[in-house]
């Protein structure tokens, strides 16, 4: 439903789906243009949920990174409900990246490998001290910045959640837990085999409309799977 290249404008829809890990039931479905960003959709999805009127609230959420920065999220958190996805990846090239350095989330502090601290707020950039940054041995291996200029590193508005996911994928536990949400996939190429690739409709509106009808349809598959198994 997706068409172009990282180089060029997509055009097409994205397919969205929220399912229940336990069940592998598809819960909620939505679509947005393909050049918009995953996060939009998640209050869509969330929306879709509330209105099956449902018991229990999202105690658990697996979702992959695009989604990270959505509302959806936030709401979660708020409810001291737990977040699961893989964090985003540093990079710097051959140099420091910003997994090098020591950020401490309690005291809101960052400390450069050669033992400059920093204090930070989140949604900012920190930039260590321009003098320090050029008598550094390690400036070298850390920054091509001018020699008037320190070492920056952008702080995120969710560096604690962040942090927290960082963690996660240094522990076998955490990485187990984190492989979890794997068992979305099967539901989402069930989907896809039952829609297309290509989208039937111009519009959001029925291209969902087709997307739940297939969502549907797997549903009724797992249905007809367990009673089998059940007889």
């Amino acid at each position: 439903m997706r068409h172009g290249r990282k180089s060029k404008r997509f055009n097409g829809y994205k397919r969205h789906i929220a399912a229940d890990l336990d069940t592998s039931m598809i819960l909620a479905c939505a679509v947005t243009p393909a050049n918009r960003p995953e996060e939009e959709a998640a209050p869509m999805l969330r929306d879709d949920i509330a209105r099956q009127h449902r018991r229990r609230e999202i105690g658990s959420l697996h979702i992959d990174r695009g989604y990270v920065g959505s509302s959806l999220v936030q709401d979660v958190l708020s409810r001291r409900g737990e977040v699961l996805c893989n964090p985003w990846v540093a990079r710097n090239g051959t140099l420091f990246t910003k997994t090098d350095l020591s950020i401490n989330m309690r005291d809101r502090t960052i400390r450069c490998p050669a033992g400059q601290v920093e204090h930070f707020e989140t949604g900012s950039v920190v930039e260590f001290e321009p003098e320090a940054c050029a008598r550094c041995p390690l400036r070298a291996r850390c920054t091509m910045a001018s020699p008037a200029t320190g070492r920056t590193i952008s702080i995120a508005e969710d560096e604690q959640l962040q942090h927290r996911l960082g963690k996660l994928t240094a522990s076998p536990t955490g990485r187990d837990r984190l492989r979890e949400r794997v068992a979305i996939e099967p539901r989402l190429a069930h989907v896809g085999r039952k829609q297309g690739r290509r989208a039937r409709y111009l519009g959001v509106r029925k291209n969902l409309f087709d997307l739940r009808r297939a969502a549907a349809v797997v549903n009724l598959e797992v249905f007809d799977r367990r009673a089998a198994l059940a007889a």
